[in-house]
């Protein structure tokens, strides 16, 4: 480990790679840019799904989400459809992000050979080997190649095939926000052309495996993906941005919001931008959508797009991959070392964030759903959480709640995680209430 920590350190400085954009014009919309679309304008069904940090387990755990509502299918007239295709967005941090941007690029293929590809090769020792290679070390001591550079190589060549944001923008899926923190503010940076278009950088040639590298970039284990604030463009903002500036006078989190988008017009002191691990900020990938409905939401401009929209149904599907494993310290009356005081003093921190999440998003569902209801449409929310405290039998729960947080996982774990997955989200009362309502106003058409 000290190896690794020495080549890391000695590399002289950190690859930039987001190109700049030269635009004569103004760069208007930014702002409505920042975050996911409310929809894609594919239904009466706003289904919005959220995968939480947590490695290879957390990918496993949302891919075998995917494998479920792939199966969940209804009459609608003579012609069957998945409740998969009504996925209009996907929320995504760390591990996650793996299998959202995965299944935004490549649709149905990735229940063809993800498992292979991702879930079942052993990632964690194919970049510890890529570390130890000789070949690797020169450019270690002297350029920006880092163990964040030999991820971003490895994501780039086998899982993502090259493929950047215009290949994402250009598939057919649903709207994939991949998200990590940016280290200097300590608040959310989601890969969106909003972002991009605050750096003055072109968002359409930015890889995805970049993107991903970033959203898991776990401190220590990887360095930053580092971003250049470039200053050859002109951001114009709308004469309506001045009403949001004016309700976070009385908004705390809306005032935090604002102040982390005006630091990036700050080209002089904010030069470069260090991103790192998403789930630092939001480890459940959730606050994405609450923050989209916070920002639009205070001027009514969500509203005004929802009152266009057929939408009578609000979904809310939270993929939660969070551990709670069992804690040494309780079975002895010795001082516990430093490193397991450290991680459940992390892990309380981020257990209590995560709880606050929750019920920001459930209040923040349901206020909206009333807000947008109308005498001639009334709209149903669902919020539908999967994780593993929904699992019954103790012993099964415990035996999940001790899976590693890890870039590899045994070919029987992933297998595990797949079916309880789909078992969760198959009994889960919120999950079946939406079901039943899908199919009982289609029969009733």
């Amino acid at each position: 480990m000290l190896l690794l920590l020495t080549l890391n350190s000695c590399a002289f400085y950190s690859r930039v790679d987001n190109e700049q954009i030269i635009s004569r014009e103004p760069i208007k919309g930014w702002i409505e840019k920042l975050d996911m679309p409310l929809s894609k304008d594919s239904g009466d069904v706003l289904l919005m799904l959220s995968f939480s940090g947590g490695g290879t387990r957390a990918a496993t755990f949302s891919y075998g989400v995917l494998k479920e509502l792939r199966d969940t299918q209804y009459q609608q007239g003579s012609e069957t459809k998945r409740l998969l295709d009504e996925v209009d967005s996907i929320s995504s941090v760390s591990g996650g992000s793996f299998t959202s941007a995965y299944y935004g690029l490549f649709g149905d293929r990735i229940f063809k050979d993800y498992e292979q590809v991702f879930l079942k090769n052993n990632v964690q020792k194919v970049l510890i080997n890529g570390l130890f290679n000789p070949l690797n070390w020169w450019k270690m001591l002297t350029t920006g190649f880092d163990r964040t550079e030999l991820a971003v190589n490895y994501y780039d060549t086998y899982i993502f095939k090259g493929s950047t944001f215009a290949d994402l923008k250009a598939s057919a899926g649903p709207y994939i926000q991949i998200n990590a923190t940016d280290l200097s503010l300590g608040s959310r940076f989601s890969f969106t052309q909003g972002y991009f278009d605050l750096l003055c950088s072109d968002y359409d040639s930015f890889t995805i495996a970049r993107a991903v590298a970033a959203s898991s970039a776990v401190p220590i284990a990887f360095a930053p993906v580092v971003l250049e604030n470039n200053d050859n463009c002109e951001l114009q903002s709308p004469e309506w941005f001045a009403d949001i500036r004016k309700n976070a006078e009385n908004d705390i989190r809306l005032a935090e919001m604002v102040t982390a988008i005006d630091s990036y017009f700050n080209k002089t002191e904010r030069k470069y931008i260090h991103l790192v691990d998403g789930g630092i900020t939001d480890n459940l990938g959730i606050r994405a959508l609450y923050d989209r409905v916070s920002l639009l939401g205070s001027t009514g401009r969500a509203s005004q797009k929802f009152r266009k929209s057929k939408i009578n149904k609000i979904v809310v599907l939270l993929v939660n991959a969070q551990t709670k494993p069992e804690n040494p310290m309780e079975q002895s009356a010795d001082e516990p070392p430093v490193a397991e005081v450290l991680n459940a003093v992390s892990d309380a921190q981020l257990q209590r964030y995560n709880t606050e999440s929750l019920i920001l998003v459930d209040n923040g569902l349901k206020e909206w759903t009333a807000d947008l209801s109308t005498p001639d449409r009334q709209i149903k929310s669902y919020f539908i959480q999967v994780d593993f405290e929904s699992i019954h039998d103790p012993k099964k729960r415990l035996l999940f709640n001790n899976i590693a947080t890890s870039f590899s996982l045994p070919g029987n774990e992933v297998d595990n995680l797949v079916e309880t997955a789909r078992q969760l989200l198959r009994s889960n009362p919120e999950f079946k209430r939406l079901v039943n309502d899908i199919k009982n106003e289609n029969d009733e058409k």
